[in-house]
């Protein structure tokens, strides 16, 4: 690499820095984004900056929500962040906001991070690569995608210099769409929540410098008073595809099913065995 390109190479990553991303995964999408951060002046760059988040003072309780079924509430709170002037001002042209889809009797609630470039086109969450795996394994438990309730924690796919790749939302801007998500639990009060990887536990349990995934997946903690399951996020998956690492996510999933009451069956019990 020229010395030149070095340079920028740097400085597209200490912007990234400065947009709160302090890891990066070198995948494909991701390496190309790289490259075309490289390809651009630090200037070009920092006149990409995210929308400066301010607080939101729009959030609606869920006590002034509609009263009785959890319907007209849930579509109440929906309607409310769709048509956010707050929210749609970080939208790229042409793309959705995302609001959770599902059932609102459910037992299990799947909690992501952040939509990605499929979920914005869709305005659905999960329905990407990962969010396909995420569907195979609702399936693996005996369930379908409308028997379960998935979210994200942001409601917008987090802003970036160029359409390529993707960046973890920082702690400040999931705090700032937290009280959507706190509002979708209350609604739904499911029996368990589970955390879709490293950034959604630090989204819903706070942030936490010392916590590692591998060292917190597979544990109980609670989301307002509501058992949490922590579990590696589908798109880990898609690049640790061995065996052993999908028995530890299912191993949560099993722990997720015992704790709601559903039967698993010796062949559920034995799955990446």
């Amino acid at each position: 690499m020229k010395d030149s390109s070095y340079s920028l190479l740097l400085q597209a990553l200490q912007a990234l820095k400065e947009f709160g991303q302090n890891e990066i995964y070198i995948g494909h999408d991701n390496w190309q984004f790289l490259s075309v951060m490289a390809e651009h002046s630090l200037a070009s760059i920092n006149s990409a900056d995210k929308i400066p988040l301010t607080s939101c003072q729009d959030v609606p309780p869920t006590s002034s929500l509609s009263s009785g079924d959890k319907r007209p509430q849930w579509e109440e709170l929906r309607a409310h962040v769709l048509g956010s002037q707050d929210f749609q001002k970080h939208l790229r042209p042409g793309k959705q906001l995302v609001f959770g889809v599902g059932n609102l009797d459910t037992d299990i609630f799947f909690c992501g991070e952040a939509p990605g470039a499929d979920e914005e086109i869709q305005g659905i969450p999960f329905v990407g690569r990962a969010g396909q795996l995420l569907t195979k394994i609702i399936l693996a438990m005996g369930l379908t995608r409308e028997q379960v309730y998935i979210s994200n924690i942001m409601n917008w796919r987090p802003e970036m210099p160029t359409e390529h790749g993707n960046r973890p939302p920082t702690q400040e801007e999931m705090e700032y769409c937290l009280p959507y998500l706190r509002a979708q639990v209350d609604i739904i009060r499911p029996k368990v929540i589970v955390a879709l990887g490293a950034t959604a536990t630090n989204g819903l349990l706070g942030y936490d410098a010392q916590r590692r995934i591998s060292l917190c997946r597979g544990q109980w903690y609670e989301f307002q008073n509501i058992p949490l399951m922590v579990t590696f996020h589908p798109s880990y998956l898609l690049r640790n595809q061995s065996q052993s690492t999908k028995r530890l996510v299912w191993e949560d999933m099993l722990e997720t099913m015992k704790r709601v009451g559903m039967i698993i069956s010796d062949k559920q019990a034995k799955y990446f065995l």
